[in-house]
């Protein structure tokens, strides 16, 4: 384990940078989002979370940026529908629907008239879908911990490819019959932190259980939403065909931790045959929360430091 190891806490936003908190009435109800910077017609970055996560997880990032003196420039944080602090009426959670809503609060409420997409895990499909139908608004995208396309390939009937494509549809199978027990599982996982248990159920995402903050294990049991994982998950099954990225044109940056167990090797390796020119970064001692983990070298790793 490196000396650097997750080496920051999980806090609020607001708490690191300058900005404003603010709501957005969508289609899902309300948006919770919080801006750093204005820009009317410039460049702008949007920060997308993954699945039982919301925008506080993208601390770690921010604090690196400011420790190594780099500029994020203008940016947006949104808690997507149904974490966090927003609201998800509907009940469903299509990653083209929150593409469009994404793209309306940084094209309404934020100015920006060219975006930076940065995406983790699930959101990585969001910022990804969002590049494919409004190329002409996106600038890049920066990857980290996605796609997961061994897990994709086991939802739509096909076999993952070797042990570690087994291993991560066994984990997000885990993950899926957590959420099928509703408030019965996050009752049974709040018991277990706090009766300091916890961690060796996040072996298969972090690399190092037993050096993670408390703060990030008090963080992901307050983000368990069950029901707004299940919804998540169902975009699997747009992909029957076959996960391929290749209609992203514009430049991509991808960050891999080579501990992960949920998004393996084998997922980075199928990314670079769907974009070939993807600048693609395998980060050490990371797993599956790689923006946490090693929040320096994934900065790094993604174009943003």
């Amino acid at each position: 384990m490196t000396g650097t190891y997750c080496p920051y806490d999980v806090t609020p936003l607001p708490t690191l940078i300058e900005g404003v908190e603010f709501t957005v009435a969508t289609a899902f109800g309300r948006v919770q989002c919080f801006r750093h910077g204005t820009t009317r017609g410039g460049r702008g970055t949007v920060f997308v979370h993954g699945v039982h996560d919301d925008m506080a997880s993208w601390g770690p990032l921010v604090r690196a940026a400011i420790g190594r003196g780099a500029e994020l420039g203008p940016s947006l944080f949104v808690d997507l529908p149904g974490f966090g602090r927003s609201e998800n009426l509907r009940g469903r959670l299509d990653i083209s629907e929150v593409g469009d809503v994404l793209l309306d609060v940084a094209r309404s409420d934020m100015g920006f008239s060219l975006l930076r997409l940065v995406g983790h895990s699930m959101g990585t499909l969001v910022v990804a879908d969002l590049a494919v139908r409004h190329a002409r608004w996106v600038e890049s995208l920066h990857l980290a911990a996605g796609p997961y396309y061994s897990v994709v390939d086991a939802m739509n009937g096909r076999l993952p490819a070797g042990l570690a494509g087994g291993v991560a549809t066994a984990i997000f199978g885990l993950q899926y019959g957590l959420a099928m027990t509703g408030r019965l599982g996050v009752a049974a996982l709040t018991a277990a932190s706090r009766a300091r248990l916890l961690r060796p159920l996040l072996s298969p995402f972090v690399a190092h259980p037993g050096a993670v903050r408390q703060s990030v294990l008090d963080h992901l049991v307050a983000g368990l939403r069950p029901a707004s994982f299940r919804a998540a998950a169902r975009n699997g099954f747009r992909y029957r065909d076959g996960m391929s990225w290749s209609g992203v044109r514009c430049p991509v940056w991808a960050a891999y931790g080579t501990a992960d167990r949920l998004v393996p090797a084998i997922d980075a390796r199928r990314l670079r045959v769907d974009l070939p020119n993807a600048r693609i970064t395998n980060v050490p001692d990371a797993s599956h929360l790689i923006h946490v983990e090693q929040p320096d070298a994934t900065l790094v790793a993604l174009g943003l430091g």
